[in-house]
């Protein structure tokens, strides 16, 4: 398995979100977080992309353990990209930079391409600092940063928050060609259903 969450436990304010969490995410397979507002998808998310230390458990990324050792989390997070839920990177940046910065880290090159930039509209991003974008611009940005180089490992939180038709059909498209695992959390199910999602719900 590309994605392997092994029973992941988060406490967050004092308060266990959840417990011993085990799924997993083949290659060229979607699935979905589901569940009610303030169940701990955002939480797990982070848990998964290494953003928020979890109590216990593991998360790896063909074979590599994002919370483990040094050169384990590298190899790990090279592995993977990531949109947390308000679209959050550096306002300064510019979208071109952005997606520079992610080719880096990467070894990408080009850092976007041609099919991405056009699916996603990101050429008049690319000159655009991130903090006079809108939320549908920002998405867009950062779903072109998660996707350079064309990680093993996808994690996205509510990827299609503000965009609007013409894009998130092209993302769906994207999505189901895309060879790496998808893990994405999401209110609509229809938009799930599109994706062929298989589903791990949250209480």
């Amino acid at each position: 398995m590309t994605l392997v969450v092994d029973s992941l436990s988060v406490r967050r304010g004092g308060r266990v979100l959840f417990d011993a969490m085990t799924f997993d995410v083949g290659a060229g397979e979607v699935v979905g977080l589901v569940g009610p507002n303030g169940c701990g998808k955002s939480t797990l998310l982070q848990a998964v992309a290494g953003v928020l230390e979890p109590r216990a458990g593991h998360v790896m990324i063909d074979g590599a353990s994002v919370w483990g050792g040094r050169d384990a989390r590298k190899r790990a997070r090279r592995q993977l990209g990531y949109v947390p839920e308000g679209a959050d990177a550096p306002g300064f940046l510019t979208g071109g930079e952005l997606w520079a910065l992610c080719a880096a880290t990467r070894g990408a090159r080009p850092a976007v391409t041609p099919e991405v930039e056009s699916a996603l509209a990101l050429d008049e991003l690319a000159a655009r600092t991130l903090d006079t974008m809108s939320l549908g611009q920002r998405r867009r940005a950062c779903l072109g940063a998660a996707l350079v180089g064309a990680p093993a490992v996808l994690v996205l939180d509510e990827p299609d928050n503000g965009l609007d038709v013409t894009r998130m059909t092209a993302l769906v498209a994207l999505l189901q060609a895309y060879a790496g695992a998808v893990l994405i959390a999401s209110h609509d199910e229809i938009w799930l259903d599109r994706l062929s999602a298989r589903r791990v719900r949250l209480q």
